[in-house]
């Protein structure tokens, strides 16, 4: 076998060692640049506490328009869905059997009157006699007892003319409060009064105030009582001080502000919450029952909130976490407390403090301890907390 030259050795050695030393001397690529990523600052303010219920209004009082006689409709004259007065006359039952049944009933009340006045009489005659012994006293007792029997005939005769006035006046049946009626759910000329399933008539409900009715959380509950524990007259001062705005379907703020009118006596075992009521001037009828809308109540003011954007919250089941970026530009995961919201931000209690920054965009690059470049958010995007 032919060995190589030893030219040819040299010359492949020599090579290797010159693509080894061009290897050696190549640059390294330069490392990435930071993540670039979007901060925002945390911020502390006075704020008010909002808290925003789900309502209902529903009037402070409704009536049924019943019928409590048997009768041909004769008289609707109201406007439906119109505003009534109180005493206005809504529906009238034909009156002409109840006002001879009213008479019927007078004349029987004369007739008991004159027959009691005679069997009085009789007493009278013969009390004397008996005393005398011209008549016998088996003849006064008897005229006694039939006194006191005309006596009850009339007692009856007078109730019989007292329901019978009663019936009549029945057939006129009036509004009890001003307020706002409903459609009419029997028409003029029907039979009513015979069965349970046509005595309806109508309904009315007042309209100014209108209630409005919402349900608290039990937490929410025990939070303002135990502001007053032992104060009974410092609760009822703040609750008549305490103002509500309502929030309509239409994303509006109505212009009258509520009362608080009173809460139920007990909570709703089943959800865990208790009844609210609150009382609202409607004026221009804009309120009717049966809206939804949202309660707005401003319980408390707290003083030097620490707000942390809403976006910035990291949720890990039960803690919450943010990324809060240092002045030399390193990230820090740190765990914090919130209680409550107030528009787009969080009220921090533990872990923040006032001027620090914290991402709110591009967490999904940002690891705990690396460098970034942080980025302000646009002047335009600041929250309204923030400004």
């Amino acid at each position: 076998m032919k060995r190589p030259s030893p030219a040819s050795v040299l010359f492949v050695a020599a090579t290797l060692l010159a693509s080894s030393s061009c290897r050696r001397d190549a640059p390294k690529p330069p490392p990435p640049p930071p993540p670039a990523v979007i901060v925002d600052e945390v911020t502390q303010r006075d704020v008010d506490m909002y808290v925003e219920n789900v309502a209902r209004t529903e009037a402070d009082a409704t009536v049924d328009i019943t019928a409590r006689v048997k009768g041909f409709l004769t008289k609707a004259p109201f406007k439906e869905g119109s505003l009534v007065k109180k005493g206005e006359l809504l529906f009238e039952i034909d009156p002409q059997p109840f006002a001879a049944a009213e008479k019927q009933a007078e004349a029987t009340l004369a007739k008991a009157q004159a027959t009691r006045d005679r069997k009085v009489a009789d007493v009278a005659r013969l009390e004397p006699l008996a005393r005398d012994k011209a008549v016998s006293q088996q003849n006064l007792d008897d005229a006694v007892a039939n006194a006191r029997v005309a006596e009850a005939d009339l007692l009856a005769a007078q109730a019989a003319l007292d329901l019978a006035k009663l019936d009549l006046g029945y057939t006129e049946m009036r509004a009890p409060f001003d307020g706002m009626i409903g459609g009419r759910e029997i028409d003029v000329g029907n039979y009513v009064g015979s069965t349970s399933n046509d005595t309806l008539l109508a309904t009315i409900s007042t309209v100014d105030p209108m209630r409005v009715v919402f349900h608290v959380a039990e937490a929410n509950y025990l939070r303002f009582q135990k502001r007053f524990m032992g104060d009974r007259e410092a609760a009822d001062r703040h609750g008549e001080e305490m103002e509500f705005e309502l929030i309509l379907s239409d994303k509006t703020t109505y212009e009258h502000k509520g009362k608080l009118a009173f809460a139920d006596r007990a909570l709703d075992a089943k959800a865990g919450t208790i009844k609210i009521v609150v009382s609202f001037p409607n004026p221009g009828q804009l309120l009717r029952p049966g809206q939804f809308g949202r309660v707005r109540l401003t319980p408390e003011t707290k003083k030097d909130a620490i707000l942390v954007p809403q976006k910035a919250v990291v949720n890990f089941q039960s803690a919450q976490a943010v990324m809060v970026v240092g002045p030399d530009n390193k990230t820090e995961l740190r765990p914090i407390e919130t209680d409550g919201n107030f528009e787009d931000r969080f009220i921090a209690t533990k872990g923040l403090k006032k001027g620090e920054r914290v991402i709110i965009e591009g967490l999904q690059k940002a690891r705990p301890g690396m460098m970034v470049s942080p980025v302000p958010k646009p002047a335009t995007e600041i929250a309204p907390a923030a400004r």
